[in-house]
């Protein structure tokens, strides 16, 4: 499942949480937090060039907060792996609390805000809520949740009829992404559902 691709995807275009520099500046920024030195090495699956801070071993909250105020959302960081769950926790901290912003504004604009149904993990029945929140969103969200893999993943045959091509659907899928963050349900996609022509 990727639960939280799309949503984060949305963040490095909505969201300018630093200014955009080039690899070899961003390297020289890092080094400056007290990361050591850091190297760049080109990610093909990413398409991008990736930041490497190996000799990162021991590294403060303030280095990190540092390290992201220099590479955000913009630039894969490579480090230690003890430090690496530390910086990621930060970053998916981060990311929520925005996407939790830009779900209010969203919502508030378009007069849903008081409409999202109160969900609580392992009280709330998820049937009824997806069930509520596809109501939400229209008739085009029918279904949404209701498939073979559970009520966190959106329904293949869902997505294949209303997502294909993506952009057909945009807007029912915002707005179950949004309704689902302000509520704090988490849900994925199975495969690569979203992306398929």
């Amino acid at each position: 499942m990727l639960a939280f691709l799309p949503a984060l995807a949305a963040l490095t275009s909505a969201v300018p949480a630093v200014d955009r520099i080039t690899a070899q500046e961003a390297s020289n920024r890092l080094s400056q937090c007290g990361l050591g030195p850091v190297t760049t090495h080109y990610e093909s699956d990413l398409q991008e060039d990736a930041l490497v801070a190996s000799s990162a071993q021991s590294v403060t909250d303030d280095q990190l907060a540092c390290a992201y105020n220099v590479v955000g959302f913009y630039y894969t960081l490579e480090l230690p792996q003890n430090v690496q769950n530390r910086f990621d926790a930060m970053l998916e901290a981060k990311a929520g609390v925005m996407l939790q912003a830009q779900a209010h504004d969203w919502l508030s604009a378009r007069g849903l805000l008081d409409r999202v149904p109160k969900y609580q993990k392992g009280v709330t029945d998820d049937g009824a809520f997806t069930r509520q929140i596809e109501a939400l969103c229209g008739p085009k969200a029918k279904d949404a949740f209701q498939s073979k893999y559970g009520f966190h993943a959106v329904s293949p045959d869902w997505a294949k009829r209303n997502l294909d091509p993506p952009d057909k659907g945009a807007e029912v899928l915002t707005c179950l992404m949004n309704v689902a963050t302000v509520a704090g349900f988490k849900f994925g996609f199975i495969g690569n559902e979203y992306y398929q022509h």
